[in-house]
């Protein structure tokens, strides 16, 4: 039971930080621009140093082994969550200028600030250890797979032009670089780790005062969406971390590690998505929208998720 109240004081948290920055647009303290500036200051120069940073300052680290099974598993993972997302937005028949967000919203959760603690609460300190290597495919992918979901409708349902270029920045540099760390075994970097550690902490509370700085642009009426929405909602917070637990648990004898994918396979919207809007050029207004409904259908959903784990582990 203290975990869940624990969980649910990390939700308000989450909501009041968002409210903050919806209060900040309606006061003009944000505005579009700056909205455009701090998301690329973010993912610039913030994203980068916090995913270094969180390989440089832990304590442990996996064994090698552990290490390739647990990234195999995320890579199988991805595999499967994208497959369906396909799925999803193809039995929607969701229209040009939401079918890429859609994708986004199925496929990539938010881990760092709500799926750790909850593990966190769930499972106890190693928990974290696996997922943060099983995070690693998707700091990769979401920069890559999630920006070319994105620059697939913008914001008036016209497609962005690509080229390599597009995918080229810090933010992979950054996850091919934790990565390669990782696998090998460099970590407890003083100086150099708390510095990237410290510069990455302005990732979380900026990235929610942009979605909250996103969510003023709409009326209030539209803040909740539509009926597609809300089944993309609905499989992200509950199809996905059940279809997870489905495939992989004939396969993964591991059960702390079969309860981290099935925890990270439920969570909200990631908030960076709505960053990831502004620079890609995708569809701001609806992935706020779908922040905002997966974030407080968590409140319901992560309890469940959690009473699911405990009757079947």
């Amino acid at each position: 039971m203290e975990g869940l109240f624990s969980i649910f004081g990390q939700m308000v948290t989450l909501f009041s930080i968002i409210g903050v920055g919806y209060w900040a647009k309606t006061r003009r303290f944000m505005t579009p621009e700056f909205d455009r500036m701090l998301s690329k200051l973010i993912l610039m120069i913030a994203l980068p140093a916090l995913l270094v940073g969180s390989v440089l300052t832990a304590e442990h680290l996996p064994s090698l082994r552990d290490i390739l099974v647990t990234f195999g598993v995320s890579c199988a993972s991805y595999v499967v969550i994208i497959v369906l997302a396909y799925l999803v937005t193809g039995a929607l028949r969701t229209p040009a200028g939401r079918r890429g967000v859609f994708k986004f919203m199925v496929c990539f959760g938010n881990v760092g600030f709500i799926g750790f603690p909850v593990l966190l609460a769930i499972f106890g300190p190693e928990a974290l250890i696996y997922a943060t290597v099983f995070n690693l495919p998707f700091n990769l992918l979401v920069f890559t797979v999630g920006a070319w979901f994105l620059t697939q409708d913008g914001d008036e349902g016209k497609k962005v032009v690509v080229t390599w270029r597009t995918f080229v920045s810090p933010t992979i540099g950054a996850c091919v670089a934790a990565i390669v760390l990782t696998l090998a075994g460099i970590h407890q970097v003083p100086v150099l780790g708390d510095a990237c550690a410290t510069l990455g902490s302005l990732t979380t509370p900026a990235s929610l005062l942009i979605v909250g700085s996103s969510l003023a642009n709409l009326p209030a009426r539209e803040l909740v969406g539509t009926p597609r929405l809300w089944v993309v909602a609905l499989t992200r917070l509950v199809a996905a971390p059940l279809v997870m637990w489905a495939i992989f648990h004939p396969f993964v004898d591991n059960q702390l590690l079969l309860g981290v994918i099935a925890v990270i396979s439920g969570m909200p919207v990631a908030t960076n998505g709505t960053m990831l809007c502004y620079q890609y050029g995708g569809n701001a207004k609806v992935m706020a929208q779908g922040t905002f409904v997966t974030t407080i259908g968590s409140l319901a959903s992560i309890p469940l998720l959690v009473s699911f784990l405990g009757a079947v582990m």
